[in-house]
C-alpha cells in the first residue's frame, strides 16, 4: 500500500481532526499497515523519498495508537461490540508515539489572532519557615500579547491562596497555630528547595490585578533561549523539523555553558529540549513549527512515556517525563502531560524531595497547568485594579 492510501485509511479513521472519536475498524486496520512496513526489513522497504512523508507517515502510525479502543479521552471504551484483531491497539503508546500524534494535530490550529494568549495555573509547594510541614501556594496568570501597535498587552496575575500541602502538613501546620501568613528569613538555606519567597506568603486569596505590559515588553512575542523575540523574528523561526533544529542549536551556541556546573554537550541538549518545550507552550510560533517542535522531541531520547496521569486541573492526558538537574548534582524528575489529539500540553509538574525539620522526606511539586494557549481575538476581561 502507498503512503496516498494510507493518508486516505488515516481520513476514514479520525474523525474531526483528532478529537478523539475513531473509528476502530479504521483505525485497526491502519495501525495493522504501519505495523507491516515497520517491521519489514530496513533494506527490502520501500519508504517515501521526502523527509517530511517519513515523518508524516510515523505520526499516522502515532496518531492512531494513542485514539486506539480503551484510550479516548473520557476514558470510555467505543461503543458497540468491537472487531476481533491480533494487534494489542490499547497498548501503551511511547513516547514517540504520543509526541508525533500531538504533531499531526497541532498542525491543525489557528494560524493568526488578534491576541496570543497564555493562561495557566501555578502550583508550588514550599516548606514553612521552619521546615516543619509543606505548603502549597496557588497563583494564576494570563498574558496577552498584542501583535498589532494599536492594542495593548497585558499580564493579568491573582494569588490564589496558601494551605498545607497534605493532610498531615495540615496537622503540623495546625500543632503550629495554625498560621494565616508566613514571612521568611533572607538567610534561610533552600537545599533541595525549589524557591524560597521573596515576600510574606497569605493563606486568603488575593484581588485579581492587571499590569500593562510596557518598556522591553512591547513589540515582544516572547523569548527563546534566554532572548527576547520581535513578532518578526518570531514569524521567520523555521518551520521543518530540522531547520528548527538547526536554527535552535545555532542560537545555543552563542551561550556561555562554561560556569554551568554541568557538561556543556549536556547543558546544550537539554537547552534545544526546553527551547521544544517553550514553542509548543507559550511562543507564538506557527503551527508547522509547533508541530516541528514535537517532532524534535520525539527524536530526544532522554524523554520517556509514563501512561495516562490526571493534571492538576482534573484533564487526562499522556505523560512524559525526564531528569533536570536543577543544579549541580541536584535532579528534578519533569513530567508533561500532552493532549496528543489536540497537540495541547497540558501541564508540565517538576518534582523533588527535600528533608523536614522532624527527618521525615516530603515531595515538594511545581506545577503549570496550561488552560488556554493560542490565538483568539477576544479581548481580555480586565479587572478594577491595575498597575
Amino acid at each position: 500500500m502507498n503512503s496516498d492510501q494510507i493518508f486516505k485509511n488515516r481520513a476514514r479513521a479520525l474523525d474531526e481532526d483528532l478529537t478523539g472519536r475513531a473509528s476502530t475498524a479504521g483505525a485497526d486496520a491502519l495501525l495493522a499497515e504501519i505495523v507491516s512496513l515497520e517491521r519489514t526489513p530496513a533494506r527490502r522497504r520501500r519508504m517515501p523519498s521526502s523527509g517530511r512523508a517519513l515523518l508524516g507517515l510515523a505520526a499516522t502510525a502515532a496518531a492512531v495508537a494513542v485514539i486506539a479502543p480503551g484510550m479516548l479521552p473520557d476514558g470510555t471504551p467505543p461503543a458497540g461490540p468491537q472487531p476481533t484483531t491480533s494487534l494489542s491497539v490499547a497498548a501503551e503508546p511511547t513516547a514517540r508515539q504520543i509526541l508525533l500524534a500531538a504533531a499531526v494535530a497541532v498542525e491543525q490550529a489557528r494560524a493568526d489572532g488578534d491576541y496570543w494568549r497564555v493562561r495557566t495555573v501555578s502550583q508550588a509547594m514550599l516548606t514553612d519557615p521552619t521546615r516543619s510541614y509543606v505548603l502549597e501556594e496557588k497563583r494564576s496568570t494570563e498574558q496577552w500579547l498584542a501583535k498589532q501597535p494599536d492594542l495593548r498587552s497585558w499580564r493579568i496575575r491573582q494569588d490564589l491562596g496558601v494551605k498545607p500541602a497534605t493532610a498531615r502538613d495540615e496537622a503540623a501546620w495546625r500543632a503550629a497555630g495554625a498560621p494565616t501568613s508566613w514571612r521568611y528569613p533572607e538567610n534561610m538555606k533552600t537545599e533541595n528547595l525549589f524557591a524560597v519567597p521573596f515576600g510574606p506568603l497569605e493563606a486568603a486569596a488575593g484581588e485579581r490585578t492587571a499590569e500593562q505590559l510596557r518598556g522591553t515588553w512591547k513589540g515582544q512575542a516572547g523569548d527563546l533561549a534566554g532572548k527576547s523575540l520581535t513578532w518578526k523574528e518570531t514569524r521567520a523561526i523555521p518551520g521543518e523539523p530540522e531547520t528548527l533544529r538547526s536554527y535552535l542549536e545555532e542560537r545555543i551556541g552563542r551561550l556561555d555553558l562554561t560556569g554551568s556546573g554541568m557538561d556543556v554537550e549536556e547543558a546544550r541538549a537539554h537547552i534545544l529540549l526546553r527551547d521544544c518545550v517553550d514553542i509548543i507552550s507559550t511562543l507564538p510560533a506557527s503551527p508547522e513549527t509547533r508541530a516541528s517542535a514535537y517532532r524534535i522531541l520525539a527524536s530526544l531520547p532522554a524523554i520517556r512515556a509514563e501512561g495516562e496521569m490526571t493534571d492538576p486541573l482534573g484533564r487526562r492526558g499522556q505523560t512524559l517525563s525526564y531528569q533536570e538537574e536543577i543544579e549541580p548534582g541536584l535532579f528534578s524528575k519533569v513530567r508533561l502531560v500532552v493532549d496528543p489529539s489536540a497537540g495541547l500540553l497540558l501541564a508540565e509538574v517538576r518534582t523533588n524531595t527535600t528533608e523536614l525539620a522532624d527527618g521525615r522526606r516530603a515531595e515538594l511539586r511545581v506545577t503549570t497547568s496550561f488552560q488556554a494557549v493560542g490565538w483568539t481575538d477576544e479581548r481580555p476581561d480586565l479587572p478594577t485594579r491595575r498597575n
